[in-house]
């Protein structure tokens, strides 16, 4: 007999890198065969596993999920040609490590049939969570509840009680304290109570309209002593501090889109229309008559920057000898200002031939000078003829 063990030891997850390996056993219980008409709508249900004489060929896949999310690619059971019982016996793989599972990682399995040439049929699904409520690797053996007709999630725990069944979760609760040293074990006791423990199971699935699927996960020996695997993440009990408000705050500007008063300000300073009149002998230099050659020749529509249009008011005058520069002298006036003075510069300096076209005139002049002009010097140079009825 030997005494009941006192020492608890323990293992990190986070210390353990390690592939997770599972343990698919055996399936108990019978599988329903479709209804009548179900047969009828689909035929080629009769040449699937369901109506196979004996143990069909069926495969489990397991996967790892977090919060409904897969966490790697299912692994598949190998084949096996089963003849009585479906029995696989088999260490899968997973691959993840022990390192790399959260605390809320489940393994969900579904059982798969074929159904026809390269079609699958679900038989059922289940689920288990890797750590226990206390945060401890499960270990051991499990017999888990299959939900027919559906794949393994979390709304398939395979540990849900049947009804009139408790007596195979109890029991598994007391096996597990047993495994736990938290019961003296006696040898020949053991053997016998374990025995009558398997019976009590094989009568109570034999009773109950579910399949049960039964797993074992690793255990984790060093030295000879068994550990239990206590769910741990590395640097997780630090502390960091965090700001209650960001260093950089975002403000939304309401003047990005109006009126910039600082530029219209040095416009007005720099193109003194006060003293319109003292810029009639300005000559440009070389390198300011080309610039304004090149402004000159560009397209009516295309737009000016600001430096461009203190250009080409700063030699307005010097421009009024050119017919094609009228229009971007007009795309440097502000229409808001000195529309008299606009006036009286173009009607006096700039002369228009019939190749100046309305759509060469932007909008605020067709508004504020064009139409107001008498009929005999622009309607038959910028506006269509008229139409008289």
């Amino acid at each position: 007999m030997n005494e009941i063990d006192d020492k608890f030891y323990y293992v990190y997850s986070s210390s353990l890198d390690h592939k997770l390996e599972i343990k698919i056993g055996t399936l108990e219980g019978k599988r329903t065969k479709p209804e009548y008409d179900k047969l009828l709508s689909d035929p080629m249900l009769k040449f699937s596993g369901l109506y196979q004489e004996g143990c069909s060929d069926l495969y489990v896949t397991c996967q790892v999920l977090s919060d409904g999310a897969p966490l790697a690619l299912p692994v598949t059971t190998s084949y096996k040609a089963f003849t009585n019982r479906w029995n696989w016996n088999e260490w899968v793989t997973l691959p993840v490590y022990y390192s790399d599972l959260p605390r809320n990682a489940i393994l969900a399995m579904t059982i798969y049939d074929c159904a026809g040439p390269g079609k699958v049929m679900v038989v059922g699904g289940t689920t288990i969570s890797f750590f226990g409520k206390h945060g401890m690797l499960r270990q051991g053996m499990f017999d888990l509840r299959v939900w027919p007709g559906v794949e393994g999630s979390e709304n398939t725990p395979g540990k849900a009680p049947d009804r009139g069944k408790e007596q195979m979760q109890r029991l598994a609760k007391l096996a597990k304290k047993h495994r736990n040293g938290h019961m003296p074990k006696v040898d020949w006791l053991d053997r016998l109570t374990f025995r009558e423990i398997e019976m009590i199971n094989e009568k109570e699935k034999r009773g109950s309209d579910y399949m049960y699927l039964m797993i074992e996960f690793p255990s984790v020996t060093i030295d000879g002593i068994n550990h239990a695997v206590v769910y741990y993440e590395q640097d997780g009990d630090e502390m960091y501090q965090f700001r209650a408000q960001a260093e950089v705050v975002t403000v939304p500007d309401y003047e990005i889109l109006q009126e910039n008063l600082v530029e219209n300000k040095h416009h007005r300073l720099a193109r003194s229309l006060r003293a319109g009149a003292h810029g009639r002998d300005a000559k440009p230099t070389a390198a300011e008559r080309d610039q304004l050659a090149a402004l000159v020749a560009a397209p009516p529509a295309s737009p000016l920057p600001a430096s461009s249009q203190d250009l080409v008011w700063k030699y307005r005058f010097y421009l009024s000898s050119h017919r094609r520069a009228l229009t971007k002298f007009l795309e440097c006036v502000n229409w808001n200002r000195a529309v008299d003075t606009v006036k009286d510069i173009t009607k006096s300096t700039y002369s228009l031939d019939n190749t100046t076209t309305k759509s060469a005139f932007p909008p605020e002049m067709c508004e504020e000078f064009v139409y107001h002009e008498p009929i005999e010097t622009l309607c038959f140079t910028i506006l269509p003829p008229p139409r008289f009825n």
